[in-house]
């Protein structure tokens, strides 16, 4: 990968994010992070719900989805 497509942290340039904080209860995130297993991380799986829930909505296409989609039965294929 040519260096002008690789930030100062090492990774690959992708869209610009917005940093922000959300605070659950730890039930909650106990849950959610359970619920996250099958995602490389609970950002991932915010995005996935967010992203689903835009799709289901029509407010994104599909097409423009950022998170890979995730197979609800847990096959790793």
């Amino acid at each position: 990968m040519p260096m002008d497509k690789v930030n100062k942290g090492g990774r690959p340039a992708s869209e610009p994010t917005s940093v922000r904080s959300i605070r659950l209860p730890d039930r909650l995130w106990k849950l959610v992070s359970a619920a996250s297993k099958g995602n490389r991380s609970v950002n991932e799986y915010f995005l996935s719900l967010v992203e689903n829930e835009l799709i289901r909505k029509k407010t994104l296409k599909n097409a423009s989805r950022r998170s890979p989609v995730t197979s609800t039965l847990g096959d790793k294929s």
